[in-house]
């Protein structure tokens, strides 16, 4: 199990509440998702000995994070949803370009996943996207090809706010589960910040760049100075999780 899995809960599995204080409604309802099999998503495991899930609900227009926790693994896991099928429900306008997106990453060995507000509306129906909403994207990298990769990202993130003011954010997973904000990754490198902040299944940490790269400081002095003019530095805070 990784990060951002989805996870579909069998009637025959037992589960608790993280939160004792949601209302009934809503604990009727995650019974209703596992019925109908509505995923949940993979978080980060914290606690021993407990498993932990997570899905989000609206109900009276109010939107709730439900956390359940789980004493057995999951039977059923499966990688994120693709980005791929979701083409049909972003704007029309840029249909063609993250297809085109998706190709280019898939020649690099790139898996693309989608997770958040679009991957939750796709599987409830539920209005979980707003005009502020970004399209969180988990970039799985097979290979090493991460400064390419970080090309590709910002391209696409540049094409979509031009194009519909949609803000393109998310995470690599570089080989070994490494999870990190490729935003904040792009920041880091072209301000020579020598540490970013890394998510696994189980713990967050800051890690050297250069070692998770495996640059070595020639090679990260030229990806700057070739890349200097096509990075625009993202907005808001560098460690939201």
């Amino acid at each position: 199990m990784q990060r951002h899995d989805l996870v579909y809960l069998q009637p025959h599995e037992s589960y608790g509440f993280m939160s004792t204080s949601l209302p009934l409604s809503v604990t009727m309802a995650v019974g209703k998702m596992i019925e109908s099999q509505q995923p949940f998503t993979a978080c980060r495991q914290d606690i021993d000995n407990i498993i932990k899930v997570a899905t989000s609900y609206i109900e009276d227009g109010r939107k709730y994070r439900l956390a359940l926790k789980l004493s057995k693994m999951p039977e059923v896991i499966v990688p994120p949803l693709a980005l791929e099928i979701l083409i049909p429900q972003l704007p029309k306008t840029i249909q063609k370009n993250t297809q085109d997106f998706i190709d280019r990453c898939s020649n690099l060995g790139c898996d693309i996943h989608v997770y958040g507000s679009f991957a939750n509306q796709y599987f409830t129906g539920l209005p979980f996207v707003r005009p502020t909403s970004d399209l969180d994207i988990l970039i799985i990298a097979r290979n090493n090809n991460t400064s390419q990769i970080l090309l590709e990202v910002e391209d696409f993130n540049q094409i979509a706010k031009s194009a519909v003011g949609l803000t393109v954010d998310g995470e690599i997973r570089l080989q070994g589960g490494n999870d990190i904000s490729f935003n904040e990754l792009i920041y880091a490198i072209m301000f020579d910040i020598p540490t970013v902040l890394v998510k696994t299944l189980c713990d967050i940490k800051l890690h050297e760049i250069d070692v998770l790269l495996g640059w070595n400081t020639d090679e990260r002095e030229h990806f700057i100075r070739s890349n200097k003019r096509t990075f625009v530095a993202p907005t808001g805070s560098l460690a939201a999780d």
